[in-house]
């Protein structure tokens, strides 16, 4: 019986190794990554590329390229894959309004693709900046600059309200980092210089009769909204060097580029509507 005790007890042990080895093994195998995927879910890879480009989105935006960094976005992938994973499952993806909204997000996608590559391979060039700006620079050579203010409300009712907070003496700057749209409320409002040709004309046909400190008299209604107008002061066009007016110069240009590609790409489409 001891020497049967001691063959079990030895047999035991190897079953029990052998146990042990399938499990390490089998657990290994369930943690082995696909090449190029930093963690798998459920089966289906989390690509490194996903992580890394979500590392250097952080990092664009003042964050420290850390190991703690990259474990919280790791961890936040991986909740994602989960909930898209569950998502799917429950069939939300499925249903006509998700389909839509995906339609869209696609073609959003598309597009920025698109103009990308188009611009990438259609550089705004220093020679082309340059010839802009002289001839910007000789069109507005004579012209009146207007240093103005701005809020922009979403709704007429809006922008009626807050007028009547002005002509009781609340200060322009306060409403307009409270109340404007715009994206000078950060200033308070201050557009800074500007020149007619520069802003849309119902903007502009207003802005040229107002006189130094004034305020347009109704709010005027533009694409972005409903617009509050103050006029700061006025001086002769002062001409700012190639270097000061380089950015804003290729930002025209570079849409005048894309509405271009559009305009000719639309010429030979065939649209019927």
């Amino acid at each position: 019986m001891l020497t049967l005790s001691l063959k079990f007890s030895v047999a035991s042990r190897a079953v029990f190794v052998a146990l042990s080895l399938s499990l390490v093994c089998a657990s290994s195998l369930a943690q082995t990554k696909p090449t190029g995927a930093f963690a798998t879910v459920n089966g289906v890879a989390v690509p490194q590329s996903l992580l890394d480009n979500n590392v250097k989105a952080n990092v664009a935006q003042g964050q420290r390229d850390s190991p703690e960094l990259r474990q919280v976005i790791q961890d936040e992938l991986v909740n994602r894959e989960i909930l898209a994973q569950e998502s799917a499952r429950l069939g939300l993806d499925k249903t006509t309004e998700a389909q839509a909204q995906w339609a869209t997000v696609r073609q959003t996608f598309l597009v920025e693709l698109l103009l990308n590559d188009y611009m990438a391979r259609n550089p705004i060039s220093e020679a082309s900046l340059k010839t802009e700006y002289d001839r910007q620079m000789a069109l507005m050579k004579d012209q009146q600059q207007y240093r103005l203010s701005l809020i922009v409300t979403s709704t007429e009712d809006q922008a009626k309200a807050v007028l009547a907070r002005l002509r009781k003496g609340e200060a322009f700057a306060k409403l307009a980092t409270e109340a404007s749209l715009d994206p000078s409320k950060k200033d308070g409002g201050n557009v800074g210089w500007v020149v007619p040709a520069q802003i849309l004309p119902a903007i502009s046909n207003v802005m040229v009769n107002l006189v130094k400190g004034a305020l347009a008299a109704a709010p005027i209604q533009t694409p972005a909204g409903w617009n509050l107008i103050k006029l700061e002061e006025t001086r002769p066009f002062k001409a700012p060097t190639f270097d000061e007016a380089k950015n804003d110069i290729r930002q025209t240009l570079v849409q005048k580029q894309r509405f271009d590609y559009v305009k000719r790409l639309r010429e030979n489409a065939k649209v019927v509507q």
